[in-house]
């Protein structure tokens, strides 16, 4: 019987310690729940190196759902441009304007809270909670999707991939 822990969860740990991004702006011990909420959604369809550009400044000026809420629309679109989807500006205007109204400007810590949020789809929400939480759960985009499919042998589009990721991942 194939052990997940040692055959797939131990080498993966493995190789992400001798190669992961360790030097993310957003994976400081130091940042608040909304600024990894920040970046999470700035990371939706843009490279990390893009990202890194634009999120340091941005959290820097605005480092609250007030600050952004508070913002003129154009700053904040301004500061963004780089990534090139400007969109998501009104995400982070439009969430931080959410979690003042819903939360008191708090970032929650619930999964279903936070998929209320605009902006905010299924692996934001897990990543969030990952980072900012500490949750022993999986944030499974389409290459952690494609990497358990081909590794166990599972249909990539099934709900067992994350069911799977969520087993693999360590407890919190």
């Amino acid at each position: 019987m194939l052990d997940p822990q040692h055959s797939f969860v131990d080498p993966l740990l493995s190789w992400h310690a001798e190669n992961g991004r360790h030097h993310l702006p957003w994976r400081d011990y130091d940042r608040s729940a909304f600024e990894i909420l920040v970046a999470e959604i700035l990371l939706q369809r843009t490279t990390v190196t893009a990202v890194a550009g634009a999120y340091v400044p941005l959290v820097a000026q605005y480092s609250s759902p007030e600050a952004i809420a508070a913002a003129p629309a154009t700053e904040i679109k301004q500061r963004i441009a780089p990534l090139g989807l400007v969109k998501r500006a009104e995400f982070i205007q439009r969430c931080s304007h959410q979690l003042l109204a819903r939360h008191a400007g708090t970032v929650p810590n619930h999964r279903t809270d936070l998929l209320r949020l605009h902006g905010v789809g299924e692996y934001t929400a897990r990543s969030v909670l990952i980072h900012a939480f500490d949750a022993g759960i999986a944030a499974v985009d389409t290459n952690v999707r494609r990497l358990l499919s081909r590794f166990f042998g599972i249909d990539p589009d099934s709900d067992t991939v994350t069911a799977l990721g969520d087993a693999l991942a360590p407890s919190s």
